[in-house]
Parts: C-alpha cells; structure tokens; sequence
C-alpha cells in the first residue's frame, strides 16, 4: 500500500491495488498516460493475489483507496477477484474504511457490499459517464446506510446532478500537463446541490478553487 497525503490524493490514507488495469479508454487518464511513457503494461487488468494481506499488517484504522491503478469494478474483471478483495475488506481487515471508486457503478448491484465501504463513482461532465450517478443509486439502493459518493474529477464540462443519497462530492481538474481549467462556477453548482442535500464537499487543490473546502461524510 502507498501512502497519500498533501500533493498526492488527500482525500485517503492509503491506496491499495489488489486489482490494477482498466479499459474505460478515457482520454485524460494519468495511469495510461504512464503506460506510453514507460511501456509497463499498467492498463492490462492484472490481479495481485500477494497484495491482498497488505491491509491485515496496519493494526491503526485507517482511510484506504482500493484501485487508484485501474477500475476493479468493471465488466472484464472476474467476480472471483472482486469477492476476494471484498472478503479481505470486510472478514480479515475489517478495522479500516475502503473507498472505492468506478466509471461502472452498476456492478455494485452484483455484490454483498461491505458496510466499511465507501462506494463512488465518476461524474466527468461527458457522454461516458452522464447515467453514473442513476446507475450507483440504483445498484446501491437496497443498501440504505451505505455511503456514497461521486467523483466529478477530472470536471471536463459543467452538471447539473441529482445528488439524493449522495453523502459526498469530490470536485477536481485535470491534471493533464496544459489542461484546460474548469470554472469556477461549475464547481460552485455542484457545491449547491451537494449543500441543499447535506452532503459534504472536498475541493482538490488542482481546481484552485478560491475557498479551499476539505469535508468528510
């Protein structure tokens, strides 16, 4: 497990990998980028069976960012290693919080969700993800003291979102190096919403938001 914190993803304690890979294809993504710069294979879906006791060895609860190298949630993984990953979770480490994040929140609905999970999905703005946030309150709905959250980093045009259910909202930019940066304003729509349903905000620093918010739910 990778430690985070300030200049890197501050919104967890740890990032975990058991599954790394993905083939959403998004444009902007920083992990493929890294994979035609170096050639390392990062983007085939791989799973690291030697990565799943990492959680068991810290005894100090503790925020931990389950895939950050990929999307263990999407249709080409295998459910045998996903229901692994969830076991570890929730039987041998039960004693930290585990975020996950995917561009495919229908599958959350295939699974006995663990009740130290967060479950979020990514809002972009665009055409890939505008049914994300319908499809993780669907999957999600008989699971009513779960929380959920949305990612809308990076923010590539301005929403509108029904946040009901929603307990958190992380708003960032793209990263990319000579990225456009998104409006302010549209980062200001999204804090309204997340204010008329009492869900929390935090504001990446890449968004240079005026007033630097960092809640928790």
């Amino acid at each position: 497990m990778n430690k985070q914190g300030p200049g890197k993803i501050d919104w967890t304690d740890y990032t975990w990998n058991p599954i790394s890979g993905c083939k959403h294809g998004c444009p902007y993504c920083y992990v493929a980028a890294m994979d035609r710069r170096f050639g390392s294979d990062i983007m085939t879906p791989k799973f690291h069976r030697n990565r799943l006791p990492l959680p068991m060895k810290k005894k100090q609860p503790a925020k931990i960012f389950v895939g950050s190298s990929g999307d263990m949630w999407g249709d080409w993984v295998p459910s045998e290693w996903i229901s692994d990953v969830l076991d570890v979770c929730e039987v041998m480490a039960p004693q930290h919080t585990y975020q996950f994040l995917t561009k495919n929140p229908h599958r959350y609905g295939q699974f006995s969700l663990p009740k130290n999970g967060w479950y979020g999905t990514t809002v972009d703005g665009t055409d890939r993800t505008k049914n994300n946030i319908e499809d993780l309150q669907i999957a999600t709905n008989g699971h009513c003291k779960l929380t959920r959250f949305i990612s809308f980093e990076p923010l590539q045009k301005p929403v509108k979102p029904d946040l009901a259910g929603i307990s958190w909202v992380i708003i960032g930019a793209d990263s990319t190096r000579g990225a456009d940066k998104p409006p302010i304003v549209w980062a200001d729509e999204i804090i309204f919403r997340a204010r008329e349903v009492g869900a929390a905000v935090w504001i990446k620093d890449n968004y240079h938001h005026p007033v630097v918010v960092k809640e928790w739910p």
